[in-house]
């Protein structure tokens, strides 16, 4: 392994999302979410959110409109989860699996089991949740995908860097 994919990988076990408790409750303006949600991703490697992104997704429904122009903890949250997984998913199949896995788990329950799962994986443990459900299956197998996702894309690129692959001409 190179040393620099090893750092990443150093530096990602080092990132904690927070629990649904941790998160701040005030009503938030756009410029705080999305700073909140970056500050999150940025540590793990995935494309930040913009304020037009957020806009768009208020407009499409993806996320409650907020009120008085100041977004609750459960906005928050789902940019968090679309933020994360926007990347390795579309749209629809996130907003398909928040549904699905909070059908049987109140809002707040259903994030905490993720983030603890995603930090117990980022810190490169096994998960403390057991799966017991299909809703934990689901949650285990998508934030190994995006995982996966990343670390295939950091070493690729790591690897490029420390050798070029030779050109193939064509005859």
């Amino acid at each position: 392994m190179s040393k620099e994919y090893m750092n990443w990988e150093d530096q990602l076990a080092q990132v904690q999302f927070p629990q649904w408790k941790e998160l701040p409750t005030l009503g938030l303006y756009i410029d705080q979410v999305v700073t909140i949600v970056n500050d999150q991703l940025q540590g793990i490697g995935v494309e930040p959110l913009t304020k037009s992104m957020v806009n768009n997704y208020v407009k499409k429904k993806v996320i409650q409109a907020p009120v008085k122009k100041k977004y609750a903890v459960n906005q928050l949250v789902d940019l968090l989860l679309i933020g994360f997984f926007k990347n390795s998913f579309s749209i629809e199949e996130i907003r398909a699996g928040i549904a699905q896995v909070t059908v049987s788990a109140y809002p707040q329950q259903a994030y905490d089991r993720f983030a603890t799962i995603l930090n117990a994986k980022l810190a490169g443990k096994d998960s403390p949740v057991a799966a017991s459900s299909q809703n934990d299956e689901l949650e285990m197998l998508a934030i190994d995908t995006v995982l996966n996702r990343l670390k295939a894309g950091h070493l690729l690129s790591a690897m490029q860097k420390k050798q070029k692959p030779l050109k193939v001409e064509k005859k």
